[in-house]
């Protein structure tokens, strides 16, 4: 509904009149919405379950930044899949040996065991040769320069490609090679691009971190011994001594020694970006793994779950900052 409304100026003999027209139930304009998603492997999965509760609930997002599997995520959501479609993508993958068929190994491993390119072409199976100034939602992809070691943040050129680069974990993934320079993990310099985000001219970011903090693993430290001795109670003093050093020596692989020598880097540097989310989501488990592929339902399910439990508080969000957009475009309040 339209109401005119007449305003006089002075008080000449002759009034100037001026008609202006009022919006009295245009809804004030939402606010934009950016969407950090962190890098986590495998439990960034549940980066997918948290976007269908963002869609199931109505809530825009305006852009999107992703680092490592964020950006993988994050790619295939910007170029137009639904959460429920992205669901089925990670499904293609599910059970033991389900990503076997995407491993392509390097005969003679001089900079990582795996070259990656079939990861990057199973995307090109999603988006196609997608360019960035292809996708309707703007999608911003952090990857490191090799050599400098510089956050570099891909806006430009094929997308696939830039996601390629962003998840490639040192020593596992070689490098990927982008104009005259290589490139390997983001989640190496920038696991959690909010400032990335915030940037790209949102009104409110929103951030998915599923990298644990300190407290986190000592609880999940304290959870597995105290599962552990239950299942030492049951068994015989010679089953005990071969359990117990067989339990001494779990995990102890190369491979999780490089995992978590990153991933000690990364909580710190999540945790510092986190403060400047306006809201911080952290879909966690205690039995969780960077390598779980073959579990994608267990993480989309972990996501939802997280996203459902803050719906309340993201909806607060858009409240506020409508209210805030409402009142800038006032003018009787900004004259106030």
């Amino acid at each position: 509904m339209k109401v005119e409304a007449t305003f006089v100026r002075g008080k000449s003999d002759k009034s100037e009149s001026e008609t202006v027209l009022l919006s009295a139930k245009d809804p004030p304009p939402r606010p934009r919405i950016g969407l950090a998603l962190s890098a986590g492997g495998a439990k960034g999965l549940a980066h997918i379950g948290v976007i269908q509760v963002l869609e199931e609930s109505g809530i825009p997002i305006h852009s999107v930044a992703g680092s490592s599997m964020g950006a993988y995520v994050g790619a295939v959501w910007a170029y137009g899949h639904d959460g429920a479609s992205m669901e089925r993508f990670a499904r293609e993958v599910e059970g033991r040996w389900g990503f076997l068929p995407l491993l392509d190994p390097v005969l003679l491993p001089r900079c990582g065991l795996l070259r990656g390119d079939k990861t990057r072409r199973r995307l090109k199976g999603a988006i196609g040769e997608a360019q960035f100034s292809d996708l309707p939602r703007p999608l911003r992809v952090v990857a490191t320069n090799l050599h400098t070691l510089e956050r570099v943040v891909f806006s430009e050129g094929e997308v696939a490609l830039a996601v390629q680069a962003s998840s490639a974990v040192p020593g596992v993934c070689a490098p990927v090679r982008i104009g005259d320079d290589l490139f390997f993990d983001g989640g190496v310099v920038d696991p959690l691009p909010v400032d990335v985000a915030r940037e790209m001219g949102v009104d409110c970011v929103i951030a998915v971190n599923v990298i644990p903090t300190p407290a986190y693993l000592r609880c999940r430290i304290e959870f597995a011994q105290e599962q552990a001795a239950l299942r030492h109670a049951k068994l015989s003093r010679l089953a005990r001594y071969f359990r117990r050093t067989r339990d001494s020596f779990a995990g102890v692989n190369v491979f999780d020694i490089m995992h978590r020598t990153m991933l000690g880097a990364q909580m710190r540097l999540t945790e510092n970006s986190g403060r400047h989310a306006d809201l911080v989501l952290r879909p966690l488990s205690f039995d969780s793994h960077w390598h779980d592929f073959h579990r994608p339902g267990k993480y989309i399910a972990l996501g939802r779950r997280t996203a459902e439990e803050h719906l309340d508080e993201i909806k607060a969000l858009i409240r506020r900052h409508t209210h805030e957009h409402k009142d800038s475009n006032n003018p009787l309040a900004v004259a106030a």
